[in-house]
């Protein structure tokens, strides 16, 4: 049984913290950010991340680094709860990103494409056989709700 069935299998909370804890040593250059999986469901991914000295930019802000970061992240773990990895790989080919306001506090991504995006990639994926692309939208927001950054990612989904 791979990892994510096994995650499949726990509690949301637990499944939650685990994959928290796992992070840094799944992609080494997330740790020390302090990055916590919120939800990871079928539709939805939630992360975030606290403003603080290793996170903080010049002018009192989150790093921009640190936010497509966090956004790639919540991304990826959406796809991987669609299209686990025992099955797929996926690779992000293109990025565009929009800054709107600083990030003052912690920051949530909000990964949670409309149901026609994943079903036409999951139809392509039908259709060629091999491999489809769609894009991946991510907000980031501030605890207040305000738009820290809008993400798309143009990701590419190719069977094992």
């Amino acid at each position: 049984m791979d990892l994510i069935e096994r995650l499949r299998q726990l509690s949301p909370g637990a499944a939650n913290l685990l994959l928290s804890a796992a992070l840094p040593r799944i992609i080494p250059s997330a740790g020390g950010l302090g990055i916590r999986v919120e939800e990871v469901t079928e539709a939805r991914a939630r992360l975030s991340v606290p403003l603080k000295g290793r996170t903080k930019n010049h002018v009192g802000g989150l790093y921009f680094g640190v936010q497509m970061t966090l956004a790639e992240l919540t991304a990826g773990l959406l796809l991987l709860r669609r299209f686990p990895p025992t099955e797929y790989r996926s690779l992000v080919k293109r990025v565009e990103a929009d800054f709107r306001a600083q990030g003052r506090g912690r920051v949530y991504a909000v990964c949670e494409p409309p149901p026609e995006a994943f079903a036409s990639l999951e139809e392509a994926l039908r259709q060629k056989g091999d491999k489809a692309e769609a894009w991946v939208p991510v907000k980031l927001l501030a605890e207040d709700g305000t738009v820290v950054t809008e993400v798309r990612f143009l990701d590419s989904v190719k069977k094992r």
